[in-house]
């Protein structure tokens, strides 16, 4: 060692001496109080993007799966909720969220309408959709989605995601998903932010019939519901689609700067039914 100090250069060595020398005199007494906040600094981190720490999201979706099983037990029902109601998934927006604009991300939209999207399907369909489920028989599958943004949601802001039944035909059925944040003002009506579609088809999980597709209403009623009324509709629509809410209902009110692809649509009627026709 010795050897090698000698060697050196008399600035190189010089530097080198009062680097040390600055180490012992300023930067070591301080060492334990450097290490505490550093560990704050990550542990802050970890906190502000918890979202995408690896089996979050997995662990969320969890949740959200258990609680339609725990209510199939105890209701002893094989469903949560009927193809007319409504579904809501409450969120807040964290820092893993955010773009470079620091808003809500388009990226962060579908991630966060895949939450709704189970929770809405296991909720209809009850545990014969849960993966790994002994009752399990159904299975289902995302063709497609597409979502359009009114208004931003900022950092920490909350919001929810209320998800319907919109349409079907023999192959796909599609649900409508709408993202509103609370008022600003006390009593004042909620914002629209963002209106999203998806379209899903349905498998039979195993046997001999397995892959097969399941129309809609077979799966409704192979797990309880009532679908006389739903029926009806499909008897009476002339191309095989049925649109469950009337078509004013439907329309996209005071959407401003609409894409090409959205002005050509117009309106979630006209939307879904360019979705289901495709194959």
């Amino acid at each position: 060692m010795n050897k090698i100090l000698l060697a050196m250069p008399g600035p190189m060595l010089q530097y080198s001496a009062n680097l040390i020398s600055f180490y012992f005199q300023h930067v070591r007494p301080h060492q334990a109080m450097v290490r505490k906040h550093l560990r704050r600094l990550i542990l802050l981190v970890f906190l502000l993007n918890f979202k995408s720490i690896p089996g979050v999201f997995h662990a969320k979706m969890g949740l959200r799966i258990a609680a339609v099983q725990l209510y199939s037990i105890r209701h002893g029902k094989g469903f949560r909720i009927k193809p007319t109601d409504t579904s809501i998934v409450r969120e807040r927006v964290w820092v893993d969220d955010l773009d470079l604009n620091f808003h809500f991300s388009n990226s962060s939209y579908g991630k966060n309408c895949d939450y709704a999207r189970v929770k809405y399907v296991t909720s209809l369909l009850g545990p014969s959709v849960l993966p790994l489920h002994p009752m399990r028989k159904i299975a289902f599958a995302l063709g497609g989605n597409q979502m359009w943004f009114k208004k931003e949601i900022t950092l920490f802001q909350s919001y929810e995601i209320r998800t319907r039944l919109l349409t079907w035909n023999q192959k796909w059925f599609v649900i409508e998903h709408r993202m509103y944040t609370p008022s600003s003002s006390r009593g004042g009506s909620q914002t629209l932010c963002a209106i999203g579609i998806s379209k899903f088809v349905l498998k039979y999980a195993g046997g001999s019939w397995k892959n097969k597709t399941i129309p809609f209403l077979d799966a409704l009623e192979m797990v309880g519901h009532d679908v006389s009324e739903l029926r009806a509709l499909e008897g009476r629509s002339e191309n095989g689609n049925v649109v469950l809410w009337p078509k004013e209902d439907l329309e996209f009110k005071s959407f401003e700067g609409w894409t090409d692809r959205a002005a050509a649509v117009g309106n979630a009627l006209e939307l879904c039914e360019t979705m289901l026709l495709q194959d």
